[in-house]
C-alpha cells in the first residue's frame, strides 16, 4: 500500500510523533509512506525511506479560509495518483482535516487525536448546534479513526455522518523508549526524589490542581513540572508556588527531547488534565516502569488505567483526593505489573490493526 500522512508540519508534537512511529512500522511491514505537509517547519528527524512533500499552504487559520486551499491539495493528489496511486491518506491535524472536509474521497481518513466533549458541554444551545453542524461537515462520508473509545463515543453521540468510526490506540515504540530511559541524567535528577508531570503548559492540563494537591501530600519528594507552553500560564503557576511556600520543592523545567530517563527516575508521574485525547505520557511512564496517578478525565486515562492501576484513577478531581492517591502510591508497597498494561499499545501491533482496517476499506 501507499499510505500518506497529511500533516501541518514536522515539529516535535504528539500527532507528528505518532505519524512517524506508524510510518516506521508500515515501512517495516512492506508499505510505502509519504508525509504531506502544509509547510516546511521541521524538528523531527525523518529517514530517507519516507518521502516528504511540502504544499506551502498557510496553517492555523480559520475553517472558511483554509478550505479555499483544498484545490491545491486536490491537484497535488491527482498528480501523485497518476504516478503511483495512494491507497489511504491519514489526516490528523485540524488544518488538514478542514481541507479534506470539502473533498469527496473515501481514501482521506480522519485521524482524531483530540476530544472536545468538555468544551462542547460548556457551550450554550446555539453554540452546540453550530459545533454539531461543523463536525458533520468535517467527517461527512469519511472513515474516522479515534485514539480512544471515549472520543469515538462522543463523536457518535453528535453525528453519524461518517462512513465508519473505529478506535485504534496510539502506538508506542516500547524498546526505543526503554533504551532512552537508560540514558544518563544530570546530577539534579540523581540526587533528588521527585514526582513529575511531563507535557504542555496549558490551562486544560490544570497544573494548579497538581500544585495544590502536592502541597497536601505527606511524602517528602519534590515536584518537577517539565514542559513548555503559555508564558502567561507559567507565570500564574509560579505565583501559586510562591503563595503556597513550596518554591524550594516545586520546579518548572523546560521540555527535554528525551524525557524518558527523567520519567524512569521519578517516584510517580501525575496527570491532572481537564481533558485528554488519549494520555500518551501515562503509557510512556508505564513503559519506564514508573507508577502513575491520574484524574479520571475524558477521555483516555480510564482506558489505559485498567486492572491494578484503576485504584490510582481519581474520580473527583479535588486536591485532597489527588494528594491521598499520591500518598497511597508513594507510601504503599503495591507490586504493579506494568507490562501487562502497556504491551497492548506496542507499535507493531497497532500498525497491523491499521493495515487490517485499510484492507477492509479497499
Amino acid at each position: 500500500m501507499r499510505i500518506g500522512f497529511f500533516l501541518r508540519d514536522l515539529k516535535i508534537e504528539g500527532v507528528q510523533v505518532v505519524a512517524l512511529r506508524l510510518a516506521k512500522e508500515f515501512i517495516a511491514l512492506g508499505h510505502q509512506c509519504d508525509f504531506i505537509c502544509l509547510d516546511a517547519e521541521k524538528e523531527l528527524e525523518i529517514g530517507s525511506d519516507i518521502q516528504v512533500h511540502i504544499l506551502n499552504i498557510p496553517k492555523e487559520i480559520k475553517y472558511k479560509k483554509i478550505i479555499k486551499y483544498a484545490p491545491i491539495f486536490s491537484k497535488w493528489l491527482y498528480d501523485e495518483d497518476c504516478k503511483h496511486k495512494f491507497d489511504v491518506i491519514l489526516c490528523g491535524h485540524g488544518d488538514t482535516i478542514n481541507i479534506v472536509s470539502v473533498i469527496d474521497d473515501p481514501r482521506l481518513i480522519i485521524q482524531q487525536h483530540s476530544c472536545d466533549k468538555i468544551s462542547y458541554e460548556n457551550k450554550n444551545h446555539f453554540r452546540k448546534l453550530k459545533y454539531r453542524l461543523k463536525l458533520l461537515k468535517k467527517i461527512n462520508n469519511k472513515h474516522v479513526i479515534c485514539v480512544s473509545k471515549g472520543m469515538a463515543d462522543f463523536i457518535s453521540s453528535i453525528t453519524n455522518s461518517y462512513l465508519s468510526i473505529t478506535t485504534i490506540y496510539n502506538p508506542f515504540a516500547i524498546n526505543e523508549i526503554k533504551s532512552l530511559s537508560e540514558k544518563p541524567l544530570d546530577e539534579f535528577f540523581l540526587k533528588n526524589d521527585y514526582i513529575c508531570y511531563v507535557g504542555r503548559l496549558a490551562t486544560e492540563k490544570r497544573l494548579e490542581l497538581l500544585i495544590n494537591a502536592y502541597a497536601l501530600i505527606n511524602k517528602e519528594v519534590k515536584l518537577l513540572i517539565i514542559g513548555d507552553g503559555c508564558a502567561e500560564y507559567k507565570d500564574s503557576l509560579l505565583r501559586l508556588i510562591n503563595k503556597l511556600g513550596v518554591s524550594n520543592k516545586v520546579f518548572i523545567l523546560p521540555f527535554y527531547n528525551n524525557p524518558f530517563a527523567i520519567i524512569k527516575k521519578a517516584k510517580a508521574l501525575i496527570l491532572t488534565s481537564e481533558t485528554e485525547g488519549f494520555g500518551n505520557v501515562l503509557v510512556e511512564a508505564l513503559i519506564c516502569h514508573t507508577p502513575i496517578v491520574s484524574v479520571d478525565c475524558y477521555s483516555g486515562p480510564a482506558e489505559i488505567m485498567t486492572g491494578q492501576l484503576k485504584n490510582y484513577l481519581v474520580k473527583e478531581a479535588e486536591p485532597k483526593n489527588i494528594a491521598n492517591k499520591i500518598d497511597e502510591l508513594l507510601l504503599g508497597d503495591a507490586a504493579l505489573d506494568f507490562e501487562k498494561v502497556y504491551i497492548k499499545f506496542e507499535s507493531t501491533k497497532i500498525a497491523k490493526q491499521y493495515i487490517r482496517l485499510f484492507s477492509n476499506f479497499n
